[in-house]
């Protein structure tokens, strides 16, 4: 399947969601959705086999949104992580409540679309994965952890409760004020937790919960962490962890991607990576050789094709990589020609094809929306998922690996603006960084949003370093003088001991001298001719 057909589902989902409200699910047709949707029906059905798929499509795209915002929650309680992670699935749901709202006999009993059918089951999981991130997240969770060895089961199955009493009639400030109860019944929970013991009303709610979840076979979850254990061997870290999360033992970093990776598994799939990487060259000439690919993006693709490699002699379908290139989304803020852009992914679309990296697909903004405009493409994903600069400024001051993003994003533009804006002096080229540094995020997050959209099962890479218990995975594509430095933002510099990604600039001064392959720069070398 294309990439584009991805918007194409996004028109056709909101137009079936209208069509259920004015109609009931049950009488609406195939060729209803398709004229709503303005698309051929033989093209509707290219796509869905019917309108429990469209269904399952909307369950996917609430849950991948909904993992993304309970990831940016900095509440530190559980009962106020349950609570607001609750009413962000609420909001969430809004555009859809009165189309769900009118399936409710569905979603109860539906062997296709039901909460808890087999074919919801990933969905559940993915679910699943959100509500272990909710508890997590809580400093306080450990207690009440150990007391109800199924809590995020448990939760998740309240949390069903409240979706269902919404959905039944309830306005917005009626269901806040159950999940806020709800959430103060939890508080209870934890602050007696002593006392759970001589409830076994409690682990057998949490047992009957993981039941409806449904459990992976015992030997899916175990290649499914032996999965994310060789993808962390290859993991950067943005902020201190202990030697478990080091050494990628650690059970809570491993349960944020495990359940994710055993629904390839299960279905006997290659598992499904997807990182926003591969932008363009940096236009700052103290960091790179050139406006186009070198040994740097080489060796870093050559990592990547490497690890589905290491996933496949555990895993025999291996796994894939879809490198979702988001240059065109910020080129205007860092200076750089959609022109270059196009150059410079043609250029890394050569390399994956010359040298055989047969796991890794390389989209770009054109693939999504091949009909509109560059530009028309950008304001379509900025429209529909950024967020307000204002609330980004907020999280600066609640949430310390933001602040750290944001401050190895800020030093980076502040460099390349000193460069191409000799006339400013540090202090003003740093100054005049920090909105940059922002929309730059505003830009990348509504990219990330779109990706998110169209992947909603794939497990997510970040070329940036995360906090260890983060859902997306930093990762190492060379090994390099900075965590932050990357191969569009550096070169190569090889020694007599191997090489490192570090600024041209620095290379030069450290005596290297520049070595051009077909006639363009490809990397420097400190190895005497």
């Amino acid at each position: 399947m294309k990439p584009s057909t991805h918007i194409l589902q996004y028109q056709i989902i909101q137009a079936a969601a209208q069509l259920f409200v004015k109609q009931g699910f049950e009488s609406v047709t195939m060729a209803e959705i398709a004229a709503s949707a303005k698309v051929e029906e033989e093209a509707l059905y290219v796509l869905y086999g019917s309108k429990f798929d469209i269904v399952l499509e909307l369950y996917q795209r609430i849950n991948a949104d909904w993992r993304l915002a309970v990831d940016e929650m900095h509440e530190t309680k559980l009962h106020e992580r349950f609570e607001r992670a609750v009413m962000l699935k609420l909001d969430l749901m809004s555009p859809f409540a009165d189309a769900l709202a009118g399936m409710v006999g569905y979603l109860l009993r539906d062997q296709q679309v039901g909460i808890g059918s087999g074919p919801t089951r990933h969905i559940r999981a993915q679910a699943m994965a959100t509500m272990r991130l909710v508890i997590d997240g809580a400093e306080d969770a450990g207690r009440l952890r150990k007391k109800i060895a199924q809590l995020p089961a448990a939760l998740y199955l309240i949390h069903w409760t409240l979706m269902l009493l919404h959905l039944q009639g309830g306005n917005r400030e009626e269901s806040q004020a159950t999940v806020a109860m709800a959430a103060k019944m939890l508080q209870k929970a934890r602050n007696a937790s002593f006392l759970l013991p001589l409830f076994p009303f409690f682990q057998d709610l949490g047992q009957w919960a993981e039941r409806f979840v449904g459990q992976s076979d015992p030997s899916t979850e175990v290649v499914a962490k032996a999965i994310v254990q060789q993808v962390f061997l290859h993991r950067k870290l943005i902020l201190p962890a202990g030697e478990a999360c080091l050494s990628g033992e650690c059970v809570r970093c491993q349960d944020l991607h495990v359940s994710k990776i055993e629904v390839f598994v299960t279905a006997n799939e290659p598992v499904h990576f997807v990182l926003p990487a591969f932008p363009a060259k940096s236009p700052n000439s103290r960091k790179t050789i050139g406006k186009l690919p070198d040994l740097g993006e080489t060796i870093a693709l050559q990592t990547l094709q490497g690890l589905c490699d290491e996933i496949q002699a555990i895993y025999q379908p291996g796994a894939r990589v879809t490198i979702c290139s988001d240059g065109r989304i910020f080129s205007d803020l860092v200076e750089v020609g959609d022109d270059e852009i196009t150059t410079y992914v043609a250029e890394i679309r050569k390399i994956v094809a010359s040298h055989g990296f047969k796991s890794i697909e390389i989209m770009n903004l054109e693939d999504l929306l091949p009909e509109m405009s560059i530009d028309a493409g950008r304001e379509w994903v900025l429209t529909r998922f950024s967020e307000s600069i204002d609330a980004l400024s907020d999280r600066l001051k609640s949430s310390p690996s933001f602040l750290k993003l944001f401050n190895g994003i800020h030093r980076f533009i502040a460099e390349d603006r000193q460069v191409l804006h000799p006339e400013l002096s540090a202090t003003k080229a740093k100054e005049s960084a920090k909105p940059i540094a922002l929309q730059v995020i505003q830009h990348s997050n509504a990219w990330t949003r779109l990706i998110a959209q169209l992947y909603p099962m794939a497990i997510r890479l970040s070329i940036h370093p995360y906090d260890a218990h983060a859902d997306k995975i930093g990762i190492r594509l060379t090994k390099a003088t900075d965590d932050w430095l990357t191969p569009w933002h550096g070169a190569i510099a090889l020694g007599s001991d191997g090489y490192v990604l570090m600024k041209a600039a620095d290379a030069v001064a450290k005596g290297a001298r520049l070595v051009e392959r077909e006639g363009r720069p490809s990397h420097f070398t400190t190895i005497s001719p």
